[in-house]
């Protein structure tokens, strides 16, 4: 059976895993294909490289090898080497037919500023890093709201203060998810834009929440990387 990720909206640049291979002891070729509106006629490793983009993740932890533009089809080597979690977490997950949401040209892994929305953020401690990478750019103007489902208290003490950007992070035991409930219990409407980052099955809930409300896939921005099989989920 596929292993589909029911987060991807069919409209959303995604690549949907091929295959998985080690040319080398540290580091992993995907192969995959790449479903986008950008223009294939343009395709090739220098184009793809500098438009794909994985939340969170540096363009130095990975390459593109090479594109069949015909096919949609791209060699990325991940190197395991780095201290990156999030993008550790996500490989040792991915599965040959999983469908992953990605960001494609333009700025689709940050969340949608353009809109004027005020930006509602979910992240959970692999997605640490992401969330540090979006403060770090956050526009002037853009005013928001950031919970983090973090154990390590220092990881959020070490964020951006970001004038007009709330953060609420929670680092012990809840007995319940706090990302999900937040999603849930936030006014989510014409004046809000969601971006959200973390484990699969969480994220899928954060999803359904925002689709219910109405928002559409632009301000629905919500990337599903590692399994819970991981047993780091908490709540």
């Amino acid at each position: 059976m596929e292993a589909v990720n029911p987060l991807v909206d069919s409209a959303a640049t995604s690549m949907r895993t091929l295959a998985l291979n080690r040319p080398r002891p540290n580091v992993l070729r995907v192969t995959a294909v790449v479903d986008s509106r950008a223009d294939r006629a343009r395709w090739n490793p220098t184009t793809v490289a500098r438009w794909l983009q994985f939340p969170g993740v540096s363009s130095f932890d990975y390459r593109v090898c090479s594109v069949d533009a015909e096919r949609g089809v791209v060699d990325i080597d991940f190197s395991l080497t780095t201290g990156n979690v999030m993008l550790r977490s996500w490989l040792e997950t991915l599965e040959v037919g999983m469908l992953t949401r990605i960001g494609g040209p333009g700025t689709g892994h940050l969340p949608n500023f353009a809109s004027g929305r005020r930006v509602l953020m979910f992240a959970d401690e692999v997605s640490v890093v992401a969330v540090h990478a979006i403060l770090e750019q956050w526009p002037p103007s853009a005013r928001g709201i950031v919970w983090l489902d973090n154990p390590a208290a220092v990881a959020v003490a070490e964020l951006p203060v970001v004038d007009g950007v709330a953060v609420f992070s929670f680092n012990v035991n809840m007995g319940f998810d706090p990302l999900v409930t937040a999603a849930r219990r936030i006014e989510l409407d014409e004046t809000t834009t969601v971006w959200a980052a973390g484990e699969r099955g969480r994220m899928a809930s954060i999803q359904a929440t925002c689709r219910a409300a109405g928002l559409g896939s632009d301000d629905t921005r919500v990337f599903g990387y590692w399994s819970d099989t991981a047993s780091r989920r908490r709540g």
